[in-house]
């Protein structure tokens, strides 16, 4: 098969974003069609000699293992493996169908709906789709979806193909929650370090060294697993509580080890005329289950969270000028991560987009999370925050133009 590829020397922002969307159109029907192939060499030699023969694409032994795999759950999806072939869809959204469709099948309905999903969803969203879809689809299974999750848990310790060791696992979004709130907490840590000392480490190595420390540090004994213990704090509170959980899960991996307290942010909205708990989830979210939010709530620290009707949380004018647990978790879940460079939350400060010396109230509107580096942009590079015609927060470099739509400048377009 010969693909004649085009010249690109030359080529202005236009054209070039056109040979590219091509380029991207051809690799997704080479992807679907390598797929095709591999399944149907897998009815011929068997699953084991797919996965070799992956290998000697020079793909990783994780790869070559999940590429035969997708393989052999795409032949029981037809329609998907075709839309993958036209290059209608990735190859991954169509992965993410066969994993689905293996642990609670699909109609051929649910499959051809589904399709037409995965061409207008991006692969994360996409993957939430489908969550919910086998959600619905083994409702009378008799399980949560936690639960649900759970028995989808997994972890491996192996050599990599280079000598490196590689470390792969797979977390219900609880269990996932807490050991990510707890790698990014050391992990911030190592980031403030580093901005102050100048390193150059990344941020994939502050990930590594913080999970290295985490793992390898002493095991508390059995004698002091209560340390973390916040007591009980179920009663119920207005509105929108934002849960802070120090949970301790009743699955516990051994007496020998106590875990580490973490923070989860959970939502929950409370319906005032039927005096019910609802629309539980978690800060990007993932829906949970009440019986879980109870669950977690019985070991957590609940930190109040009042939102007006307007959807607009917690003023304190120019009372203080630090903000309150309260607001730094509602900037959480309504920024969701640094507005500059996308930083995770837990890394981020507040930031008054109308200066505190300049007068600007220490309220939600005027409030943004900022990670130190785009922190230092804003007050030493002049860079401002302002608007997106979506109304989305973000930064602007002094050096763009000002766009016609945003004349009115960052104070007064943010803070209206």
């Amino acid at each position: 098969m010969n693909v004649q590829l085009a010249k690109f020397d030359g080529l202005g922002s236009g054209d070039l974003v056109k040979l590219i969307l091509q380029a991207d159109s051809a690799r997704r029907q080479l992807d679907g069609y390598l797929t095709a192939l591999l399944g149907r060499f897998g009815d011929l030699e068997g699953q084991d000699a797919v996965e070799e023969l992956c290998r000697q694409f020079g793909l990783g032994r994780h790869k070559a293992r999940q590429q035969a795999k997708t393989s052999n759950a795409l032949k029981a999806l037809p329609d998907t493996l075709e839309a993958a072939k036209q290059g209608w869809i990735s190859i991954d959204h169509a992965r993410v169908m066969g994993e689905s469709h293996l642990r609670a099948p699909l109609s051929k309905d649910e499959e051809l709906e589904l399709v037409v999903v995965a061409i207008s969803e991006d692969l994360d969203e996409f993957k939430k789709t489908v969550a919910r879809s086998e959600d619905q689809r083994r409702a009378d299974d008799g399980l949560t979806r936690h639960e649900r999750q759970r028995e989808r848990r997994n972890g491996k310790v192996f050599d990599g193909d280079d000598e490196m060791v590689v470390l792969h696992a797979e977390f219900d979004r609880i269990a996932g929650e807490r050991v990510k709130t707890a790698l990014y907490d050391l992990s911030d840590r190592l980031f403030r370090e580093d901005a102050k000392s100048g390193s150059d480490r990344t941020h994939e190595q502050r990930n590594a060294d913080a999970l290295v420390a985490l793992i390898t540090q002493q095991p508390a004994r059995a004698d002091n697993s209560d340390a973390n213990s916040n007591g009980n704090s179920c009663s119920p509170v207005d509105d929108s509580d934002a849960v802070s959980s120090d949970d301790s899960e009743d699955h516990h991996v051994g007496s020998e080890i106590a875990p580490q307290a973490t923070t989860l942010i959970v939502s929950v909205d409370y319906d005032t005329l039927t005096g019910q708990l609802k629309n539980a989830g978690l800060i990007d979210g993932t829906p949970i289950d009440i019986d879980d939010l109870r669950h977690i709530a019985c070991d957590a620290g609940i930190v109040p969270a009042i939102f007006a009707a307007d959807g607009q949380p917690l003023y304190m004018g120019r009372k203080q000028r630090a903000v309150t647990a309260a607001q730094k978790l509602a900037l959480i879940a309504r920024d969701k991560k640094c507005i500059g460079c996308g930083m995770r939350a837990s890394a981020c400060d507040a930031h008054h987009i109308i200066w505190w010396d300049n007068n600007g109230p220490t309220d939600i509107t005027n409030l943004v999370l900022l990670c130190p580096k785009c922190h230092r942009k804003v007050h030493k590079q002049g860079y401002t925050v302002i608007k997106d015609g979506t109304g989305r927060r973000k930064l602007k470099s002094p050096h763009r133009a000002i766009d016609r739509d945003r004349a009115r400048g960052p104070t007064e377009a943010v803070a209206a």
